[in-house]
């Protein structure tokens, strides 16, 4: 079954921070399959659609990485 998959960027928080709002996420939306990330410098000037195809491939390139180990 395929999870639905949301996204969720961050933008200003500390490291601390994005380890408690990814853990409480995942713990509260076990259903969706959520694509994390953080903004940068680089990607705050790309257009939202850039950074969501950006963001799926890492994203799918993770998931095969975990699934090889």
């Amino acid at each position: 079954m395929n999870k639905e998959k949301s996204f969720i960027i961050l933008h200003g928080f500390e490291d601390t921070e994005i380890k408690k709002v990814i853990k409480a996420l995942r713990e509260i939306l076990p259903e969706k399959e959520l694509v994390f990330a953080t903004s940068t410098p680089t990607n705050l000037k790309w257009t939202l659609e850039d950074l969501l195809n950006e963001l799926e491939k890492e994203h799918e390139e993770m998931k095969k990485i975990k699934r090889e180990k």
